[in-house]
């Protein structure tokens, strides 16, 4: 039902997603789970500061189901989207494509009494999950392991530290599994039977550089689904105005000459 209906959706290759190229991955992040969570709502706080961290990051949509308000809020703006009724199963992620699972195993705090310098120290293990909303499938599973924060003044200033710590490695947890996807917009130049420039839309926050490289895929429907089949490369020339690059095609431009009237059937991939 939902294959129809999501206008963007995750293809799989072994456990690594490819996304759609019109839009940013959409992930769906509720409140991580955490069998001892207290009155300090430490769950609540580690689970904004990995939203916070997606956000910042500029590769995602986050879709914040952290409570029934996000979670009515997301379900409203879906309807809004689709128009269409019924298309959401019961606590599916509304108007995402993928959610992001949390288990926070345990956070340990260190009270230092010191009159010099009192404080707290912080350390934090949990696992991360993203599962596919349509199949249920799990993408891919890490736990993560903070080192002992800095000493900070109160409980949540020192989680916060802790989490810091493990900042490069959630985002290269979601890098390695959830691969974007730019359009092919317009060839720009061709010689002898290929392509050998083209215009890519690649939104400019993400932050890419001129000699990045980047895979040519040609989509192929094989069963009904879209099968992502890599038949090239290119490289990033210069960026020649907001959200669009200017790109050599450095292998696979014959097979993109021959189908350039078909230019929506290709993407450049991470």
């Amino acid at each position: 039902m939902m294959r129809g209906i999501l206008l963007t959706f995750l293809l799989i290759t072994q456990i690594t997603g490819i996304l759609n190229a019109q839009d940013l991955p959409r992930v769906g992040v509720p409140l991580f789970d955490h069998k001892e969570s207290n009155n300090l709502n430490l769950d609540n706080h580690v689970t904004e500061l990995v939203l916070d961290l997606l956000q910042r990051s500029g590769r995602y949509t986050v879709v914040d189901m952290t409570s029934e308000a996000q979670r009515k809020a997301a379900l409203d703006r879906a309807a809004e989207n689709y128009k269409a009724e019924n298309w959401l199963e019961q606590n599916k992620a509304m108007n995402a494509e993928i959610i992001l699972g949390g288990e926070i195993t345990s956070i340990k705090f260190v009270r230092q009494s010191s009159t010099t310098q009192p404080g707290y120290r912080a350390a934090i293990t949990m696992t991360l999950k993203l599962i596919d909303v349509e199949s249920s499938r799990i993408l891919a599973s890490q736990s993560f392991s903070s080192s002992q924060s800095d000493l900070r003044l109160t409980p949540e200033t020192s989680l916060a530290s802790a989490m810091e710590s493990l900042n490069d490695e959630i985002l290269q947890f979601f890098r390695n599994h959830i691969r974007l996807q730019f359009a092919i917009l317009k060839v720009t130049e061709t010689k002898r039977d290929k392509v050998v420039s083209i215009v890519v839309r690649i939104p400019t926050n993400l932050d890419f550089q001129p000699g990045n490289k980047m895979a040519l895929v040609l989509l192929e429907e094989i069963g009904g689904d879209l099968v992502p089949n890599r038949i090239g490369e290119i490289r990033l020339d210069r960026l020649i105005s907001q959200d669009y690059w200017q790109a050599s095609v450095r292998k696979g431009g014959e097979i993109l000459f021959q189908n350039r009237d078909k230019l929506h059937n290709f993407r450049c991939a991470e």
